[in-house]
């Protein structure tokens, strides 16, 4: 009873959860289907009926038509020429609104321009070319053949093998039957349903091929079950039974195109050895007979050309002989396996030739169609197999890539020859196999070294045939191929190579890179894409920087720090002046501009000697890489000036700004080391030569400024205002530094203005106020906030003076709290500060400044609250009271001779010479 109760649930949930579904499926598929057969139906109909209308009203004109010279025109006769048969009107693609207006008739034309006959509906509209097909997807594959032609046969068939397999179930666990005729039972009934199948072939071909299909199935599991689970037949007759049954189940399917069946019975015989496997059979045997089914499948291909039979024979052979031969492969097999593989590469290979000369309606330029997987997975696996069978000798999987390239190569070839047109693809697809297969033995062969080299020569050669024949995939090969040549560079990088061949390495990729962008650049069209496009500077962008790398890492290997940071700037300066040439030459921009790299280079290199602490000038011949690179900077600099090679202003700018800032920076770097060298006791000096440099900079302009020597005729405020900026700031702060140095001089009398520390800011300050000048009159403006900035470092060093003369006088140690506790200096100070107020506030008066007068009044105002905080602080004595009384006496000269000016109306004029 339990077991009748399994099978009736069985049933009962196949039918709810496969029947059902797929009914329901079935039935919404179908009545989508008539809704939209209606909806076609209706428009036609709609269609139809205003068009009788419009012909009704021109058939009952209110006047006679004047005569003309063809015959009337009835009212049947333009339903019979113009208006499509009802079933063309359904069957069109276009909207019938769109059809109505091209065949609306108002009223009836003049003889002479009768119209002719309206073309029928089917012909009016431009055919458009089919959609390229979907990507293929298995699952959905599935489902759409179960559905198409006759689902409810399918799900019997479904259903019929459940309930056998049940019944037999049932069966066996009651004894019912015996075993032997249990097998025969399902055996006949499998035979019947095979005939009854082969019989409706012609009246209902789906509904046949559904119970054959079945029926073959169903061979295949008795025969199965005859042999594994009751040991009723030998091995060999049930394997022959199999090859039987397989045999004549591809003759049905190609007899009656039925690629369905030819499928089922192709994976039944390729799963008969592996059911039917004891585990101690040959594999001589095993691949043999894998061969000849495969060799069926060709046969095959000569009437039909079905992808999924071929498919399977591909992945049933090499996915069984990987399953083999990774439990059960050894050396001694080599000959046996060699033989097989061989035999599949060149079945699958005609396969897939076949496949693409029989199906030539490509939609691109009338190529043939290509089945990837067998095209590209036969060799990619195939060598799989090749190079575990083969690695155990040193160069064995490298001349197996050879052998696998002169196996395809002149496969291409000889397609090309034979059939130029349909097996132009197929060609260059087994091109691309031959050619990869050469390009894999090199790194089977060779180190990473000579892969780089082999690579980024093959990569360009591939580069320039794809290029030349506008062929894309070949080019973006060649592409490839250099990226992995650039890998395999930075492999061998990492490993101990001698510079000889680092620079070897590092140039050929740089040549070839370099060479590619031209490729790219020189070919490209208008309607090249962004990503090719992009291509071109990207080469050049990693040749050069190949070229770079060449140049700092051989130059590290071959010579010492500093003579190799020299011959990296030498070696950079002329690269630069190259490719400016090569660029010009070959109408490149880019490479061109390439050769602004000397800039960055030239800076990284002057960074790298001020942290070394090293003399730029000093280091034998090399010194002269700085004159050279600065040279050949101005010469790059010169030959951009040319009307085809005309910089951007900005990029102008920033170069001549950056040729300035290397120069000054080369000599700051000198000066500075030069400023070492000094003994104990000149930090003096070392400030006013820095100070020095800094105004003999901004004379040196000034005087080729003033002569009009070019770039300062045409790029003079790329200079003053870019290339003269890090002075200021240098200026500036070795002027408020300096100012705190007592300007004492070993062995030599400070003596007010007349030492070097003094005279050296004095002509900076003069320097820095002719560049401030140069700046306004190029900008159009005064720049008052940088006059006030000069004019504060004039008062700093101004009292920076009388502190020097006041303790050169009073003998005073240059030390804060000596000089604070000073009543000479207080005093001094007190008194100066003052006069320098009155002076202030008489030029106030005198041009009428209650600006300049407020500033007066505001330093003297300091100088009060000085007396009462400072020099009252010291306690009393002469001093006090001299600066308290010559400090009186200066305001009360103040009050008289420099009172507060009055506002200005707007009916005053300013009198004549006021500039304030």
């Amino acid at each position: 009873m339990g077991g009748d109760l399994f099978v009736i649930g069985a049933l009962l949930a196949v039918g709810y959860l496969v029947v059902l579904p797929l009914l329901l499926i079935v039935t919404w598929q179908r009545s989508r289907r008539v809704e939209r057969e209606f909806a076609v139906l209706e428009e036609g109909m709609q269609f139809l009926l205003k068009r009788i209308q419009k012909l009704e009203g021109i058939g009952e004109p209110s006047a006679p038509p004047p005569a003309v010279s063809t015959p009337p025109i009835s009212a049947p006769a333009p339903i019979e020429q113009s208006a499509p048969p009802f079933s063309e009107a359904v069957s069109t693609a276009a909207p019938p609104a769109s059809l109505e207006a091209s065949v609306s008739i108002d009223e009836p034309p003049p003889a002479d321009e009768v119209p002719p006959p309206a073309q029928p509906i089917d012909t009016v509209a431009t055919p458009r070319p089919p959609a390229e097909p979907p990507a293929p997807n298995p699952l959905s594959g599935l489902v759409s053949w179960f559905l198409r032609g006759n689902p409810i046969a399918k799900l019997g068939v479904l259903l019929l093998f459940f309930g056998l397999a049940f019944l037999f179930k049932y069966a066996a666990e009651r004894d019912m039957l015996p075993i032997e005729l249990r097998l025969a039972g399902a055996a006949g009934l499998a035979i019947g349903l095979l005939s009854l199948g082969w019989r409706l072939r012609d009246k209902a071909p789906l509904y046949g091929l559904v119970l054959q299909g079945g029926a073959v199935g169903a061979l295949y599991l008795t025969s199965f079950a005859a042999f594994r689970l009751y040991d009723l037949l030998p091995h060999g007759l049930s394997l022959a039974l199999l090859i039987v049954i397989c045999a004549a189940s591809v003759a049905l399917a190609v007899l009656q195109r039925a690629q369905s069946l030819a499928v089922l019975a192709s994976t039944g015989g390729y799963l008969a050895p592996v059911l039917l496997s004891t585990g101690g059979g040959s594999h001589i045997a095993l691949f043999s007979y894998y061969a000849l089914l495969s060799l069926g499948i060709l046969a095959v291909s000569l009437w039909q050309q079905w992808r999924p039979l071929n498919l399977v024979g591909f992945f049933f052979s090499f996915g069984v002989a990987l399953l083999w031969g990774a439990d059960h492969y050894s050396p001694e097999h080599y000959a046996s396996s060699q033989f097989f593989l061989l035999l599949n590469l060149v079945i699958f290979g005609l396969l897939a030739m076949r496949f693409a000369l029989r199906h030539p309606e490509s939609k691109t330029r009338g190529a043939g169609l290509i089945d990837g997987t067998l095209v590209f997975g036969t060799p990619l696996v195939g060598f799989g197999i090749q190079y575990a069978i083969t690695k155990q000798w040193q160069y064995g999987p490298a001349f197996s890539a050879l052998g696998f390239a002169a196996l395809y190569l002149p496969l291409a070839a000889w397609l090309v020859r034979r059939w130029p047109e349909t097996g132009r693809r197929m060609a260059m697809s087994l091109l691309a196999v031959g050619a990869g297969f050469v390009t894999l033995a090199i790194p089977l062969a060779l180190s990473a070294r000579w892969t780089a080299l082999a690579w980024a020569l093959e990569g360009l050669g591939v580069l320039w045939a794809g290029r030349l024949q506008q062929q894309p995939r070949i080019s973006w090969s060649g592409t490839a191929l250099l990226v992995l040549a650039a890998i395999s560079g930075g492999i061998a990088f990492d490993g101990l190579l001698d510079a000889t061949s680092f620079l070897l390495i590092a140039f050929t990729l740089a040549l070839c890179w370099i060479a590619g962008g031209h490729l790219w650049r020189a070919t490209a069209d208008a309607a090249a894409r962004s990503d090719e496009r992009l291509l071109s500077p990207a080469l050049l962008i990693g040749g050069v920087a190949f070229w770079l790398l060449g140049i700092a890492d051989g130059a590290d290997r071959l010579l010492d720090g500093p003579e190799a940071r020299m011959a990296a700037l030498a070696c950079t300066a002329v690269s630069a002046w190259l490719w400016q040439r090569a660029g010009e030459r070959s109408q490149w921009p880019l490479l061109r501009h390439a050769s602004w790299v000397l800039w960055p280079v030239s800076a990284l290199i002057l960074v790298l000697q001020t942290l070394h602490d090293e003399h730029a000038l000093a280091v034998h011949g090399w010194a002269l890489a700085w004159p050279l690179a600065l040279g050949l900077g101005w010469y790059l600099l010169r030959r951009a000036e040319q009307p085809a090679t005309l910089l951007h202003p900005r990029a102008s700018v920033a170069l001549h700004a950056g040729l300035t800032w290397g120069l000054l920076g080369l000599c700051f770097v000198e000066l500075g080391w030069q400023m070492e060298q000094l003994p104990w006791g000149m930090t003096e000096w070392r400030f006013a030569c820095f100070l020095v440099f800094s105004g003999i900079a901004i004379l040196l302009l000034r005087a080729l400024t003033r002569r009009g020597i070019w770039p300062l005729s045409t790029h003079a405020m790329s200079y003053w205002l870019g290339g003269l900026l890090p002075v200021l700031p240098i200026a500036l702060f070795l002027l408020l530094i300096g100012n705190l140095l007592d300007a004492q001089m070993p062995e030599t009398p400070y003596i007010p203005l007349l030492n070097p520390l003094e005279e050296a800011a004095l002509f900076a300050l003069l320097m820095l106020e002719v560049w401030r000048q140069q700046c306004s009159q190029l900008l159009g403006r005064s720049l008052p906030a940088l006059r006030l900035v000069l004019y504060a470092i004039g008062i700093w060093w101004a009292n920076g003076l009388l502190l020097r003369t006041l303790a050169e006088i009073g003998d005073l140690r240059w030390q804060w709290q000596a000089l604070w506790d000073s009543r000479l200096v207080q005093t001094s100070f007190a008194l100066i500060w003052t006069l320098a107020a009155l002076a202030t506030m008489l030029l106030a008066v005198r041009r009428h400044s209650r600006a300049v007068w407020m500033a007066g009044a505001a330093l003297l105002g300091i100088v009060i609250v000085k007396l009462f905080l400072v020099d009252s602080a010291h306690g009393g004595g002469l001093a006090r009271a001299i600066a308290f009384i010559g400090v009186a006496l200066l305001i009360l000269a103040i009050g008289y001779f420099a009172p507060l000016p009055p506002r200005r109306t707007t009916d005053d004029a300013p009198p004549q010479g006021d500039s304030a």
